[in-house]
């Protein structure tokens, strides 16, 4: 059955990546919140997509040159920034799908996650799989992983030019997280979701938010939908389970 993910949380503004904007998807009943991680100066992991805090807060410059002291006076959406031990702390029982951005934050999430015993709540992601390998060989125990880019062009060709996957390429990972499309190019088609799942690994599809392309990869069994409109996916999956 096709689960949800909410893609950084509900807003109706900037205010993504904030603990508010995961409490509206939590009071909606989803359980996977997909997030983005950066590192302060001082080495504190938080919630924020972009490199520079220009599109979406009230400063400007690149995050990780930002102390916590000054972070602590941001404001995105109106709403100040959230730590990923804030997030932890507020919500024990999620699971946290995490980008990681850049180099700077891989020592100080593997820390974070090592210092709280978070491998069981974590499930990293990144566009360069070198980056969330590098955090997983600093942990001491498994942590669920997606492939990055160059990965997932192998197994998107082995999907369908060969109709398989050799389990071996997905064996290291949890998921593969895809778009519906890449430009004009099919991604996520009924034959490479059969061909992943046939390799032992989930597929995850991002961003959808209308219903008839939810309602396509509920139908192709996608195993999860990440969107912007978390209120409109839980309806849509919610009809199709009773229907």
């Amino acid at each position: 059955m096709t689960y949800a993910f909410s893609h950084r949380g509900v807003r109706t503004g900037n205010e993504e990546n904030t603990l508010i904007a995961f409490q509206r998807a939590v009071d909606l009943g989803i359980t996977h919140l997909e997030s983005d991680v950066h590192a302060s100066a001082d080495g504190t992991v938080y919630l924020f997509h972009d490199e520079s805090l220009d599109r979406v807060t009230d400063a400007s410059g690149k995050f990780n040159d930002y102390t916590d002291e000054q972070l602590a006076q941001v404001r995105a959406g109106g709403q100040p920034l959230c730590t990923l031990d804030a997030l932890l702390d507020a919500f024990p029982q999620a699971t946290l799908n995490l980008d990681v951005k850049d180099e700077q934050v891989i020592g100080p999430l593997a820390a974070l996650i090592e210092r709280r015993k978070a491998h069981g709540a974590i499930a990293l992601a990144s566009f360069s799989t070198a980056r969330s390998a590098a955090v997983s060989h600093l942990l001491s125990a498994p942590i669920r992983r997606s492939p990055g880019q160059r990965e997932l062009v192998l197994i998107w060709l082995c999907a369908h030019l060969l109709g398989w996957v050799p389990k071996r390429m997905l064996a290291s990972y949890w998921a593969v997280q895809v778009p519906l499309k890449q430009g004009p190019l099919p991604v996520a088609t009924r034959c490479f979701i059969k061909a992943v799942h046939r390799a032992g690994a989930q597929v995850h599809v991002w961003v959808i938010d209308d219903e008839p392309t939810m309602r396509l990869l509920i139908d192709r069994k996608a195993d999860a939908i990440m969107s912007d409109d978390a209120a409109l996916l839980v309806q849509v999956l919610g009809s199709s389970a009773a229907g």
